[in-house]
C-alpha cells in the first residue's frame, strides 16, 4: 500500500470516528421518532446530524490539505537539492584551478559546503558503495540499507521516489553525477523524512476533531436549551388543548417575545377567544330560549287541556294560542338574531349615504304609530356600514320611544357625521327611564316598568350587538318624567368623497 493510500484511509477511520457520534444520533432519533419523539428531538438531531456532517467534511479536507502540504514541500526540497547540485558542478567547472577531478572530489566538495536542512539526509555513492553523507546525523541510516541502496546506486537519470522507513515515510531523489576524465559513475541521495511533519499534520486534525467534537456537545446543549425555549408555547399550547373542554375555555398561553411562534400563540389565544364567544352565545340561547319559551309553552298546554266544547270559549282559546304562537315566534327569531351576531358574518359593510340612512329610516317609523315624528339633523357623507342592521336599530329604538309616548307625543331622530365617527340618536318625549334601570337597560329580557306594551325584552339587547359588531357603542340618558335619549357612536365608519 502507497502511503497516499495510507493516509487516506488514516483519515477515513478518522471521519468515520466523528460519524460515530452523528450515527448514533440519528439511530436514537429514529428509536424516538418509532416511540413518538418530540418537536425539539427531531429539530436537535437533524440538526446535529447537519452540523457533524460539516465538521467531518471540513476534518477531512483540512488533512487531505496537511498533508498533501508536506508532500509538496518535500518534492520542492528535492528539486532545489538537485538545482544546487547542477549550479555547484556548473560552477566548479567555471572556476580555474578549483575543477574537480574525479566524481568523488565533486560530491565531497558539494557536501561539505552544503548543510542538509531538519530532517533532511545527503549521501553520495560513488562506484556502487556508499562514501559520505551530510554531517547531522539521521532520523535512519538509509545509506546502510541494502535494499535502499539497491534501488538508487545504479540510477542513470535523476530519479525521485518513496520509500517507507522505522521513522515512518520519506521522499527521496537519487541524482547521477559523471565527471568528464572519471570513469566512476556516482549518485547524491537526498531523503526527506516525512514523519514528523505528518506527525503534526496528524496533531492538528485530532486537535480539530476533539475540538469539533467539543463544539458539538455545546452546540447540543446550546440547542436543546434553545429549542426547549422556543418551542415553550407549543408545549403550552398542547397541555392546554389537552385540558380544554366544553365547559372551561378560560385558560390562555402566557406570550412573550415577537416570533413566529410567539405569534402562533397569540393566534391560539385568540382561538380560544372565539370558541368561547361561541360556546357562551350557544349557552345563552339555549338558557334563554328554554327560560322564555317555557311560560307562553305553558300557557298554550294549560289553555289547550282546559278548552271545552262551546264554540265561544273555543274561539277564545284559539285566539289566545295564536297570540302566544305568535309572540314565541317573534321571541325565536329574536334569539336567532342575537345568537348570529357572535358570527363573524353578521355584518355586510358597505358604502352607505348616512343621510338616505336617517331620512328612510325616519319615513319607515312614522308607520308605528301616530307620533309627532321629527327629524333633528342629517348626516353628510359615506359611510362603510351595514345599512340594513343599522336600519334595524334606529327602527327598534323608534318601537321603544312609541311604547313610552302617547299619542301625538315627539319622537325624533338625527345624526352627524364627522372626524370618523357616525353618530345616531333617537328621543322621545315620553315618561322616561328610572335611574336605577339605565344601567341594565341593554340586557336581555330588560322590560321598562313604564312600557305601555309588554314585549319580549330583547330589542335593546339587540340594537346593542348590532352597534358592537360595528365597533362602535349604544348609550342612554333619561330623566324620569321628561324622556328618553338613546345615542349610537361608530368610529371609523367613513370614507373619503369620491
Amino acid at each position: 500500500m502507497t502511503m497516499t493510500a495510507l493516509t487516506m484511509t488514516a483519515l477515513m477511520m478518522t471521519a468515520l470516528t466523528m460519524t460515530a457520534m452523528m450515527t448514533a444520533m440519528m439511530t436514537a432519533m429514529g428509536e424516538r421518532r418509532r416511540r413518538g419523539a418530540t418537536v425539539r428531538t427531531r429539530i436537535l438531531a437533524a440538526t446535529l446530524c447537519v452540523v457533524a456532517l460539516a465538521l467531518v467534511a471540513i476534518i477531512f479536507v483540512t488533512g487531505r490539505s496537511l498533508f498533501a502540504r508536506v508532500e509538496s514541500t518535500a518534492a520542492l526540497e528535492l528539486t532545489h537539492e538537485a538545482a544546487k547540485l547542477r549550479a555547484y558542478a556548473e560552477g566548479a567547472d567555471a572556476r580555474e584551478g578549483a575543477a574537480a577531478t574525479d566524481t568523488r572530489e565533486l560530491l565531497t566538495g558539494y557536501l561539505s559546503q552544503h548543510v542538509a536542512e531538519t530532517h533532511e539526509t545527503l549521501f553520495s555513492i560513488v562506484d556502487g558503495i556508499p562514501d559520505r553523507r551530510s554531517h547531522a546525523e539521521p532520523l535512519v541510516r538509509l545509506d546502510r540499507s541494502q535494499s535502499f541502496l539497491s534501488e538508487v546506486r545504479a540510477v542513470r537519470e535523476p530519479t525521485f521516489g518513496r520509500v517507507q522507513t522505522s521513522a515512518g515515510p520519506a521522499m527521496y531523489a537519487a541524482i547521477p553525477v559523471q565527471v568528464s576524465g572519471d570513469d566512476s559513475p556516482g549518485v547524491l541521495v537526498v531523503v526527506e523524512f516525512l514523519g514528523p511533519e505528518q506527525a503534526e499534520a496528524w496533531s492538528t486534525v485530532f486537535t480539530m476533531a476533539a475540538a469539533g467534537c467539543f463544539a458539538l456537545l455545546l452546540a447540543a446543549w446550546a440547542g436543546w436549551l434553545v429549542a426547549g425555549r422556543a418551542l415553550t408555547p407549543i408545549r403550552e399550547m398542547r397541555e392546554t388543548a389537552a385540558e380544554i373542554d366544553g365547559g372551561d375555555l378560560r385558560r390562555r398561553i402566557e406570550v412573550s417575545g415577537t416570533d413566529d411562534v410567539a405569534q402562533l400563540a397569540v393566534t391560539f389565544n385568540r382561538m380560544l377567544d372565539r370558541l368561547q364567544s361561541a360556546f357562551d352565545g350557544q349557552r345563552r340561547f339555549l338558557d334563554d330560549a328554554g327560560h322564555e319559551l317555557r311560560t307562553p309553552i305553558t300557557v298554550v298546554r294549560g289553555h289547550l287541556e282546559l278548552m271545552g266544547d262551546d264554540p265561544v270559549e273555543r274561539e277564545q282559546t284559539l285566539r289566545l294560542v295564536d297570540d302566544e304562537l305568535r309572540r314565541m315566534s317573534r321571541l325565536v327569531d329574536d334569539l336567532i338574531l342575537l345568537a348570529r351576531s357572535e358570527r363573524p358574518d353578521f355584518l355586510i359593510p358597505a358604502s352607505t349615504d348616512a343621510a338616505d340612512l336617517v331620512v328612510e329610516t325616519l319615513a319607515k317609523a312614522t308607520a308605528l304609530a301616530p307620533r309627532a315624528w321629527a327629524l333633528d339633523a342629517v348626516p353628510e357623507g359615506e359611510v362603510l356600514v351595514d345599512e340594513q342592521r343599522l336600519t334595524q336599530c334606529l327602527l327598534q329604538l323608534a318601537a321603544n320611544a312609541v311604547q313610552h309616548t302617547g299619542e301625538g307625543e315627539a319622537i325624533a331622530i338625527g345624526g352627524t357625521c364627522d372626524q370618523g365617527h357616525l353618530r345616531l340618536w333617537v328621543r322621545d318625549e315620553g315618561d322616561g327611564i328610572p335611574f336605577a334601570e339605565q344601567p341594565h337597560i341593554f340586557d336581555r329580557f330588560r322590560r321598562g316598568a313604564g312600557a305601555r306594551h309588554a314585549g319580549s325584552g330583547l330589542g335593546l339587547a339587540i340594537v346593542s350587538r348590532i352597534v358592537e359588531a360595528h365597533g362602535g357603542s349604544v348609550s342612554v340618558s333619561s330623566t324620569p318624567g321628561h324622556g328618553a335619549t338613546f345615542r349610537i357612536d361608530i368610529p371609523h365608519a367613513r370614507e373619503e368623497h369620491r
